[in-house]
């Protein structure tokens, strides 16, 4: 009976613990590095012609006032890009991936 109540003692000052903690924040580098290599692939594929004019419309959105570049949440369309909305460290991403292309 005593192990028992041991038990339950642990397993609830565990469960509360868990509770308290805050959930972990996105590791900068890694959110980075999963965009940046997401648009490479993307990229890719594309011909010099689509790269300039996505980098030339996507220019204006990184430039508006207020742009944050948060990690997940998808508040930035650029046009021409595709029909879907970015995050602001996707963007930054992708203008990286193509200014990499275009000095290649």
């Amino acid at each position: 009976m005593k192990a028992m109540q041991n038990f339950i003692r642990r397993w609830l000052r565990l469960r509360s613990k868990r509770k308290s903690e805050t959930p972990p924040r996105p590791d900068k580098p890694r959110v980075e590095f999963s965009y940046t290599l997401y648009w490479t692939k993307q990229v890719r594929q594309w011909d010099a012609a689509r790269r300039a004019a996505i980098m030339e419309a996507l220019e204006p959105v990184l430039a508006q006032p207020g742009f944050e570049p948060n990690a997940y949440e998808r508040r930035y369309a650029v046009p021409g890009l595709d029909d879907l909305a970015h995050s602001g460290a996707s963007l930054l991403a992708l203008k990286k991936v193509l200014t990499a292309f275009e000095n290649e």
